[in-house]
């Protein structure tokens, strides 16, 4: 690898990463980015329903339209950006992705200029699609940012604490949100004029809703700006000035920049040329060449480990975005603990109760439900009521859950297994998924509904504390520092394409299976899927930990540096490791045949003893 270029100079280098241990800065920098595009990716499902209520209350294609262009927005920004990172640095292209968002986030929440602008679902698209690219380059640059500038004790913690800003920016999304419509509320008196349900104030209601999603969205700007400002005073990590454009000088300057060093080394100062600059004889090998990519993922087999970092994210996504609880509707159905109201004259909104005005509800047995009003068990709810409900709903479903689990995965990163624990979290995942559809089935529209919600909540606190944010830290580690980015990007961008696959499963079933009960089979499918990933993670991943035993013979975990882990297969293999699923099959057959040789007594009975 390129750091055998410079021994001494990457073991010092080393030396002073693991001097330190979390660090605040870096952090800082890293997670308020990763804070911004968290937010804005998941306030589209805050602002859906407000957006539905106003431009296309009947239409369900345009919610899915909206989710899916900003899905492949992320995966452009996170290939595009891993490679440019890689090739270029990624302080170099830390920040754009920022100015992206930034931008975008301005696009949309100015998209169109009132609610009957027909322009409005081009250009609101148009403007989710850029904002996905920034969206999606944060995923690479903020990962492998945060694991270059890591000691090797703190790398998990770091990332896991990075990645923490998910359901963070989850809550914080609907936070906003509630706290904008609650404003809107003692302003106008949204549910006094029955917005949604009578037609009297429906101009005002529309002009009202319409300005909710649009500070909702242009919320998301304010953080980007406050982290644009320190990533621009950020240097790229020791490791890749060294390995990559064989600077060992800089290397050390600019980690010194960062954390206090030691001044001298074995008599030599640091920031001297007999400590820093020493050349090697050997060739610099090309970044990129055909022959290069060759060596390092087909002649050593290193395709093995970003199928398994690729697999596994798609896996999760797929499972992630199956339970599908961008869609409100779901939130709303799991939560119901009656059956379907009926649209007919006994509800008390059949007729307007407002002078002069008239309900829309009889228009709603011709048309059907309108999309925003999502819970069918309540008809009568305003738009007011319905955001509400929905916030209600997906913080104390979701997002309490999610972040309680990111928590328990950061204090308890280096006190498991990784790898094993990617596995465990899929087959149990598995197994909470199709528990969660059953019960679903036994309890849907019954005062037992809160078992499922339950379930959910649970579902969602086992992601964070395994394999959602697993999946985020490991590609960031096992990767060398030449194509870090590069494989990081192209593994969450598999995790995109499982998320754009889901959208497309869920609104099919939706769409061609009209039984009431349908998200049972929703969860006990996904779940199935779901399983699979424990097979890449057991077959496809290589151990980011070891086992070392202290002078009194206990066992404790340590994580291998990102040297180490860069080395590949070929370094792993030396240590006994296999991968794929026949290497495994064939690794625990010989081990059975050389214990049966061992110990030929074990498979015969007592008379032939």
């Amino acid at each position: 690898m390129d750091g055998e270029r410079y021994p001494e100079d990457r073991r010092q280098l080393r030396y002073e990463l693991d001097l330190n241990s979390w660090n605040l800065r870096i952090w800082g920098v890293a997670a308020s980015g990763f804070l911004t595009d968290s937010y804005n990716l998941f306030s589209t499902n805050v602002i859906l329903a407000s957006i539905s209520f106003v431009y296309f209350p009947h239409d369900r294609y345009p919610g899915l339209l909206i989710n899916l262009i900003t899905l492949l927005g992320s995966v452009v920004g996170q290939l595009l950006f891993g490679y440019l990172a890689d090739r270029y640095g990624r302080t170099r292209l830390y920040g754009i992705e920022l100015v992206l968002v930034i931008v975008s986030t301005i696009g949309v929440a100015t998209s169109s200029f009132g609610y009957n602008d027909l322009s409005f679902l081009a250009l609101f698209t148009w403007w989710r699609f850029v904002m996905g690219i920034g969206i999606g380059a944060e995923y690479p640059l903020s990962a492998v940012i945060t694991s270059e500038w890591a000691s090797t004790q703190s790398r998990a913690t770091m990332l896991a604490s990075v990645f923490l800003m998910q359901p963070v920016g989850q809550a914080l999304a609907q936070l906003v949100g509630l706290w904008v419509l609650l404003g809107r509320e003692r302003e106008y008196g949204l549910q006094a004029m029955q917005c949604g349900i009578n037609t009297l104030h429906e101009a005002e209601c529309k002009k009202i809703v319409d300005g909710i999603w649009r500070i909702v969205i242009g919320s998301g700007a304010v953080p980007a700006l406050l982290a644009i400002i320190f990533r621009f005073f950020l240097y790229d990590c020791g490791l890749y000035q060294l390995e990559v454009k064989h600077k060992p000088g800089i290397a050390l300057r600019d980690t010194r920049r960062i954390y206090v060093a030691p001044e001298t080394r074995n008599g030599i100062a640091l920031g001297s040329p007999g400590a820093t600059q020493v050349q090697s004889p050997q060739e610099k090998p090309i970044q990129f060449s055909k022959e290069d990519i060759y060596h390092y993922f087909v002649r050593d087999g290193n395709w093995y480990y970003l199928l398994g970092t690729a697999m596994t994210w798609f896996i999760l996504d797929v499972g992630f975005y199956g339970f599908s609880l961008d869609n409100r509707g779901t939130l709303a159905d799991i939560w119901a603990v009656t059956q379907h109201t009926p649209l007919d004259s006994r509800l008390s909104c059949w007729n307007s109760t407002l002078e002069g005005g008239n309900s829309t509800v009889p228009d709603w047995k011709v048309l059907g439900f309108p999309k925003w009003a999502t819970d069918q068990t309540l008809p009568c709810n305003t738009i007011y009521d319905v955001l509400l409900e929905q916030a209600k709903q997906y913080l104390l479903t979701v997002s309490i859950s999610s972040i309680a689990g990111s928590l328990c995965f950061i204090f308890f990163a280096n006190k498991i297994p990784r790898k094993q624990w990617l596995t465990i979290s899929f087959i149990v995942l598995a197994g909470l998924f199709i528990i969660t559809g059953g019960v679903y089935y036994g309890v849907a529209y019954t005062p037992g509904a809160p078992a499922t919600v339950t379930l959910v909540a649970i579902c969602h606190f086992a992601f964070n504390f395994g394999a959602n944010t697993l999946t985020f830290i490991i590609p960031a580690e096992i990767f060398p520092t030449c194509y870090r980015c590069t494989c990081h990007g192209i593994s969450a961008a598999s995790g995109k394409i499982g998320s754009i696959v889901a959208l497309l499963v869920v609104y099919g079933i939706n769409s061609g299976y009209t039984s009431s009960t349908r998200q049972g089979l929703i969860f006990i499918l996904f779940g199935s899927v779901l399983a699979f990933g424990a097979i890449y993670s057991w077959a496809y991943l290589p151990d980011v930990q070891r086992l070392v035993y202290d002078e009194d013979g206990k066992k404790t975990l340590e994580a291998k540096d990102l040297e180490e882990l860069g080395e590949g297969h070929e370094k792993a293999r030396l240590e006994g490791e296999v991968v794929t699923v026949r290497q495994k099959v064939n690794d625990i057959r010989r081990r059975r045949k050389e214990k049966r040789e061992l110990h030929p007594h074990i498979d015969q009975g007592p008379h032939e003893v």
